[in-house]
């Protein structure tokens, strides 16, 4: 298979740098996503968290690290596994460069902590969202080489000055790469170009986008609401007469993504085929759009755009 073909898209979200940027808590420099410059380890940090806004599809990604001990203060899940050999709260893996785990975040209450034995590049933290189904045909994937520059003399020569021509390394580590002091040896920036058909609308958008589960309108609770969405009794831990979810528990497109990431403002990991765990599958990417457009084909029924490109 080749190594840009695109299945299902996964998107793993950097909770904790979201929290920064919206100004609740203050984070460690090696939650940020960039692991370019490495930061020391063999010290335990905790970061506050508010309640909730961690959910069953959890994960915790180590980005260039050198091996031994990585932990997390909740147990790693069998649903997604990178070089992430271990067991309980602690990994050991069998490469240097890079591991992901997958963890239930429902329980997380108050802090997340972590610690690494060896120095890292960066421990991003947060929800990883799989869209509903793939994109449509007309993708387009493209390999950018903005960072090259050329220029013909009077003379007639060509003369090219190479800026920057792939992802700066994690350390001694290129970027996603497995093995001691591997190298990374591919060129290029990548992006893709995705057209997404036929979303429902609770796919994509919140069913309630406030903190708050309240459902309230000026005639009475829940008079606008779709039964479906409001709590009867105390289903789902709630309490009956509100909301099932709200923008940090919501498992649609925009409460998990679009929201924190702030659009283009924040990075995430992006993996283009959530069934190809190979190492070439990842990228640090940034959505290129200056808005989201969701066009109504049918009742409750939206076509979606993006457009995702590399960075470091």
């Amino acid at each position: 298979m080749a190594y840009q073909n695109i299945g299902t898209p996964r998107f793993y979200i950097n909770i904790l740098e979201y929290l920064s940027s919206i100004g609740f808590t203050e984070i460690n420099d090696v939650y940020r996503t960039n692991p370019s410059s490495i930061k020391s380890g063999g010290v335990l940090i905790e970061t506050p968290v508010p309640e909730g806004i961690f959910g069953e599809k959890s994960f915790i990604a180590f980005l260039g690290h050198s091996g031994g001990e990585l932990n997390l203060n909740h147990n790693y899940t069998t649903g997604i596994s990178v070089n992430a050999e271990g067991s309980a709260n602690s990994l050991s893996p069998e490469n240097e460069g890079f591991s992901i785990a997958s963890f239930d975040g429902q329980n997380v209450s108050g802090t997340i902590d972590t610690y690494t034995e060896n120095d890292i590049g960066s421990v991003v933290v947060g929800n990883y969202y799989d869209m509903p189904h793939s994109p449509d045909l007309n993708l387009k994937l493209t390999t950018e080489y903005d960072g090259i520059k050329t220029t013909q003399t009077k003379g007639g020569a060509t003369l090219s000055n190479a800026l920057y021509t792939k992802p700066a390394d994690w350390g001694n580590q290129g970027a996603w790469q497995l093995g001691t002091n591997a190298s990374n040896f591919r060129s290029g920036r990548r992006s893709w170009d995705l057209s997404f058909s036929y979303f429902s609308d609770t796919d994509i958008m919140p069913i309630n986008a406030s903190q708050s589960h309240a459902a309230y309108s000026s005639n009475g609770y829940n008079v606008n609401s779709n039964p479906t969405d409001i709590n009867t009794g105390s289903e789902n831990g709630g309490t009956a007469g509100q909301f099932q979810s709200n923008i940090l528990d919501g498992d649609d497109f925009f409460s998990q993504v679009i929201n924190r990431t702030m659009g283009g403002h924040l990075p995430f990991i992006f993996q283009p085929d959530n069934a190809n765990n190979n190492p070439d599958q990842f990228a640090i990417c940034r959505f290129e759009m200056d808005s989201i457009t969701y066009t109504q084909v049918a009742n409750n029924t939206y076509n979606l755009k993006l457009k995702i490109r590399e960075v470091w």
